[in-house]
């Protein structure tokens, strides 16, 4: 091996700063304020590694004959195959991904990922070019990856304490999107989930442990001890079953590799270390840290409750969401089984599960459909079929064996620093069977299988230095600027467009319901991000609101509407909810004068709407409520009962019958049926609540109940002051109670 150099590359500082600051990027003024931002990011990082080597394939093409360097290639990569069988494995994925990426229903968002994903192409595309830049850079050289270290230490000391002050309850910022468990925020930290922060530090852990040990300043040691012993803290708080698993897997793949370590130079030390009694106050600062963050978890309700819970139930199968899980593994084994070559497309596993969802999912999961199938393995199988799932095995194995041979060949301290990078790696794939990839942990994890590759090679890969510059070259610019016109290219589509259709994302759902800023906002991210169907769903729910609220607009803005979600269903057309909300819009319609669309209209859209999603109980409720009102009651009657019979306990179906009962002037019926409806469950669905209880004052209206109104309606507005009859019938209460005639 070449002897170890402090100089650092170009690349190497782009990678560096990708490792620090990827998995602590986020963004207030985007929708999504966590993995897009930091997808975002790699995917810039990434960029300007393709303009690197684009500039060096012009320039070469430029002085040599490009014949005989596109006749090379065949050789080249064959040779290239056989020095890094790693970087062959990670090809034949991405090969595998292209190919899943064409046969997808929606080839745009394969390319960029799903919404809530954003596992597209493009991510796997800029983890592999971070594998390649890693084995490039590093050459196997322990200072090179003390560099990756430092970086990966640096974003969990970060996140950490960010999760160390949301645990305080002392976080500066509001958030929306949360996890919880028996009612207790889980802390995220800068990687939007709890699974994720504790999954990203345990992959740190190993490393900052390394740190600790061989780093020979006895500040940095006792500071890299703090931030290994924080995160594990971090890591209980974040009540990930997974992270907890990958840290015990982490542990025990270091102590495994250490020993292999060790037998490969005969029982030496595999480096030089700090004097064992120079560790001492470093190891007793870290126990009492330990025990003191403990103690400080234990006493805090109610976590410490919350955390017993969490580890009864770390192998339990009837925990709830251990059924979750189980009920989305099945799905995804489903998608496998139905497209066993090729999957059901790269970041395409939320858009085929309404297909596969069950109703015991839908009581588990109210209303939820996961983007991911919580269990990496089956997420390759079912997206990228058997093809994705061999490259995928490939590339364990591969790596397996370039944490082996690099934990015992190469100098001693390249040894040591392969056993904390191998044990990084085993803990990042076995919590992956209960989780899936972000892309602080898909980076991390590609740069040191980079290293790991480079140090377990015979002939580690050696790159040029640099020939002296000359001074006056016109000809030296012209490949960087033939390599910056198309990489600029991608830069607007694969970074800008995302972004700034994220941007107006936020703006529209942040605007006033059935605003014209809202229906504005979201037109403009259709424009900028076509390939998300949601954009125009969104568009035409907002335009439906709005024709509700402007009666004289309201053919106009229907017409809108139903335009912007047929687009919706052209993009997505697996998606119920955009028939369903079709058919609300062609249900308005029929109420035109003169109507615009018809009762067989309406009832063919949400036939569609039920067939694609057969289970969901929202679909059934908003098909039977739109049925109603265009006066389909027979129909509409089926539907409830169907919903009914799946959901005996929910409130929806029980609360259509009361709404029937009620438009029949039924009056004691009405509110006979709708008491009870109040009292089941809702799912915290305030909107229909509170249409509930104004349907409930109206029929105490009816039979005279004028104070029982009063109070109904009253419910009515605290859920949903938007809500015009809950309002009107409050005024109508008030009145009567006014005139002395309460009841």
């Amino acid at each position: 091996m070449k002897p170890s150099s402090s100089r650092i590359r170009f690349e190497e500082i782009v990678l560096i700063v990708l490792l620090a600051f990827v998995p602590i990027f986020f963004s207030r003024v985007t929708a999504e304020c966590f993995e897009v931002p930091q997808t975002m990011f790699l995917a810039t990082g990434a960029l300007l590694f393709l303009w690197g080597w684009l500039a060096a394939v012009f320039a070469a093409a430029l002085k040599g004959d490009p014949g005989r360097l596109l006749a090379s290639l065949g050789s080249r990569a064959v040779s290239g195959a056989r020095r890094d069988p790693l970087g062959a494995g990670v090809i034949l994925f991405l090969v595998s991904s292209v190919a899943s990426t064409i046969v997808s229903p929606n080839r745009g968002q394969s390319l960029h990922g799903a919404p809530d994903s954003t596992a597209g192409l493009v991510t796997a595309c800029a983890t592999s070019i971070v594998y390649f830049i890693s084995r490039g850079v590093s050459r196997g050289r322990a200072l090179t990856l003390v560099r990756y270290a430092r970086a990966a230490g640096f974003a969990s000391a970060v996140t950490a304490t960010y999760a160390i002050i949301q645990l305080a309850g002392l976080d500066p910022f509001v958030w929306t999107r949360t996890a919880t468990f028996g009612g207790d925020v889980r802390v995220f930290g800068t990687l939007g989930h709890p699974n994720m922060l504790g999954a990203y530090l345990g992959m740190t852990v190993p490393l900052t442990g390394w740190l600790a040990i061989r780093i020979r300043s006895a500040v940095e040691r006792t500071l890299w001890a703090l931030v290994a012993t924080v995160s594990i803290v971090v890591i209980a708080a974040t009540l990930s079953r997974g992270a907890w698993i990958g840290l015990g897997a982490a542990a025990v793949a270091w102590a495994f590799l250490r020993l292999a370590a060790r037998g490969s130079t005969g029982g030496r030390a595999t480096a030089r270390s700090p004097r064992r009694s120079s560790r001492i106050p470093t190891a007793a600062l870290a126990s009492l840290l330990a025990i003191a963050a403990a103690a400080f978890l234990v006493a805090r309700s109610p976590m410490g409750p919350n955390l017993t819970t969490r580890v009864r139930e770390i192998a339990s199968l009837s925990a709830p969401t251990t059924q979750s899980r189980l009920h989305i593994w099945r799905a995804g084994l489903g998608m496998a089984r139905d497209e066993p070559l090729l999957g059901v497309g790269v970041d395409a596993f939320g858009t085929m599960f309404p297909r596969y969802r069950t109703s015991a999912y839908w009581q588990a999961e109210w209303g939820r459909t996961p983007n991911k199938a919580h269990n990496e393995a089956i997420q390759i199988l079912a997206t990228q079929g058997i093809l994705g799932g061999i490259s995928a095995l490939l590339v364990i194995l591969f790596a397996a064996g370039a944490i082996w041979r690099a934990t015992r060949q190469g100098d001693p301290a390249a040894r040591e620093g392969a056993v904390a990078a191998g044990a990084s790696l085993v803990g990042f794939a076995v919590q992956d069977l209960a989780s899936f990839t972000v892309v602080a942990l898909g980076s991390l994890a590609a740069a040191l299988a980079g290293w790991l590759s480079a140090a377990g090679s015979e002939d580690p890969p050696a790159r040029q230095e640099r020939a002296p510059r000359a001074r006056r070259d016109p000809a030296r610019g012209w490949p960087r600027i033939l390599a910056g016109l198309p990489v600029a290219a991608l830069f607007v589509l694969l970074v800008i467009l995302p972004i700034g259709a994220q941007v107006h994302e936020k703006a529209g759902v942040t605007a006033e319901p059935g605003s014209p800023a809202r229906a504005q906002a979201f037109l403009r991210a259709s424009n900028l991000a076509p390939w998300d169907s949601r954009y125009d769903d969104f568009l035409g729910s907002s335009l439906l609101v709005e024709s509700e609220r402007e009666p004289n607009a309201a053919p106009a803005l229907l017409r809108r509407a139903d335009r912007a979600e047929r687009s919706a269903i052209r993009t997505e057309p697996q998606n119920g909810y955009y028939y369903a909300n079709l058919g609300r819009i062609a249900a308005a319609r029929t109420r035109l004068k003169p109507p615009e669309s018809s009762i067989a209209d309406v009832q063919a859209t949400f036939q569609e709407a039920v067939a694609r999603d057969t289970v969901n109980a929202q679909i059934m409720d908003q098909a039977s409520n739109a049925l109603m009102q265009v006066g389909d009651v027979v129909q509409a009657r089926a539907i409830a009962l169907r919903s009914a019979a799946l959901y005996p306990d929910l409130a929806q179906p029980m609360a259509f019958f009361g709404y029937a009962a009620l438009m029949d002037q039924r009056w004691q019926d009405a509110a006979d049926t709708l008491e009870i409806a109040i009292k089941r469950q809702w799912w915290l669905e305030k909107a229909a609540t509170a249409a509930a209880w104004s349907n409930l004052a109206a029929a105490y209206l009816a039979l005279g109940r004028n104070e029982d109104a009063r109070r109904a309606a009253e419910s009515g507005v605290e859920l949903d002051p938007r809500n015009p009859d809950a309002a009107a019938n409050l005024k109508i209460a008030i009145g009567r109670r006014g005139e002395g005639i309460a009841r």
